[in-house]
């Protein structure tokens, strides 16, 4: 009987136990979800942010006819953007740029993915025309991450808008390889002649972006001042520069673009004057020669230039000059003019002041030691010049506009070919007297050049 009672009593208190145990479980549980829920009410930020704030869509008339200006805006706390594009009257066009910027907001908005960081997006409009009636549409896309770093990006569509069809790079130049050619020089000689990006750039990679690939020059605007190019941030130089934009002006570019692009030109009072008319006027051309002087190459060059009465510009390499300096001589008392093309043909870009002024000063100290003649001007090997380079020199830095790729085909015929293509009055032609087959083309190039009027002139006497 006792031993009964003791079992009862055992198996209430551990029932009563069991009770208390689960009673505290849940009391735990229900105080634990309570906090998490005061936690949540007071810190919003922790609620899912999932609920973006409201696109507003408005839609005004540009000063540009059947051209609209759409701007999205958005107030959202982690993801705010403000967008500008353009919409006209045909399909394709706005299919295109609405792809763009669908593109655009998914790539900003994903990357966001939930950070606490806040960002912004603002994408600019800028509605360039040419007189042909065509439109360049320049989009920029500036964006910042939260951590004060900006990244911009520059993207360009065309539209001709009476056929509602594009036109690109090759349009403009109708498609010409040579006048490309001819193009990238000059793009490269404007980027490196900009005193804002001078010093940043990555001289490599400006010559890899700016060779005459098509696709290199696609991203562009046309003026009826100019050819605007525009680049990406880090491709030709450091990033803190921004994306690096080239214009070349279209008088330097008149001969080359197709004729829907034509420049008007005018005379010094304004007044518009037909390409003929032009042309009745004297014609000067200089033509220039580097990295000799050459024993053989150089010797047969003067004597065409004799035939011709003809006169040039040699830039002259320093070691050239100190292992051949009887040609050096007979350059000069040819009666042609004499430049420095630095020592040893470094890309002075890439050396610091002191060697980039020991390329430039010695080359010209063994001109005028041999010559008895002082340089008249300073030619950069391949067009690469900076403020540092600047700096070390009060020489005029001359540097060239038709590009006659002699170094590259190796092809008298060729010669010729590229110089009809691109010479115009006040050319600088780019030769080197160093290559026979630019020997052996020179006669027909200095024959086409007369019987189209040409007159040979020195650099310094090209204005």
């Amino acid at each position: 009987m006792k031993k009964t009672h003791r079992q009862r009593r055992s198996f209430w208190i551990d029932v009563t136990f069991s009770l208390v145990i689960i009673a505290l479980t849940v009391s735990a549980i229900s105080l634990a979800s309570l906090t998490t829920k005061k936690e949540t009410a007071s810190h919003p930020e922790n609620k899912k942010a999932t609920t973006q704030a409201p696109v507003v869509v408005d839609t005004t008339d540009s000063n540009y006819p059947d051209i609209k200006i759409i701007t999205e805006t958005s107030n959202d706390l982690y993801t705010p953007f403000s967008i500008q594009y353009p919409q006209s009257l045909h399909s394709p066009f706005n299919k295109a740029i609405a792809s763009y910027i669908k593109d655009a907001k998914q790539g900003y908005l994903t990357k966001h993915n939930g950070s606490k960081l806040k960002r912004k997006m603002n994408i600019t409009l800028e509605i360039l025309t040419h007189r042909s009636g065509n439109y360049s549409f320049v989009m920029i896309d500036s964006r910042t991450t939260g951590k004060s770093n900006e990244q911009t990006r520059i993207q360009s569509f065309h539209l001709n808008p009476e056929t509602g069809g594009s036109f690109t790079i090759s349009d403009v130049f109708g498609g010409n390889s040579k006048h490309l050619e001819i193009l990238s020089p000059l793009v490269r000689e404007a980027i490196y002649n900009d005193p804002l990006i001078a010093d940043y750039l990555f001289p490599e990679e400006v010559h890899i972006q700016t060779e005459p690939i098509w696709a290199n020059f696609d991203n562009f605007a046309i003026t009826d001042e100019s050819l605007i190019f525009y680049f990406d941030e880090y491709e030709l130089a450091a990033g803190k520069v921004g994306p690096p934009v080239v214009a070349i002006p279209l008088s330097e570019l008149t001969n080359l673009l197709s004729e829907e692009f034509q420049s008007v030109i005018e005379d010094t009072d304004g007044n518009t004057i037909t390409k003929e008319e032009q042309d009745n006027g004297i014609k000067k051309v200089a033509l220039t020669f580097d990295d000799g002087p050459h024993p053989k190459v150089t010797m047969q060059i003067l004597e065409t230039l004799n035939k011709y009465d003809a006169i040039a510009t040699f830039f002259m390499l320093g070691n050239m000059v100190e292992n051949y300096p009887e040609i050096a001589k007979k350059v000069h008392e040819a009666g042609h003019e004499l430049g420095n093309h630095t020592w040893s043909h470094l890309d002075l870009t890439k050396l610091g002041a002191e060697k980039v002024q020991n390329e430039i000063y010695k080359t010209s100290a063994i001109i005028e030691n041999i010559t008895g003649q002082k340089v008249t001007e300073f030619r950069p090997p391949y067009g690469a010049v900076n403020e540092t380079v600047r700096s070390q020199t009060n020489l005029p830095i001359i540097l060239w506009n038709v590009d006659t790729l002699d170094w590259k085909d190796r092809d008298a015929n060729q010669l010729l070919t590229n110089v009809k293509n691109a010479t115009k009055d006040g050319s600088t032609i780019l030769m080197h007297d160093i290559h026979q087959s630019t020997a052996d083309g020179l006669d027909a190039v200095l024959a086409y050049l007369q019987s189209e009027g040409y007159t040979f002139v020195k650099v310094s006497d090209l204005k």
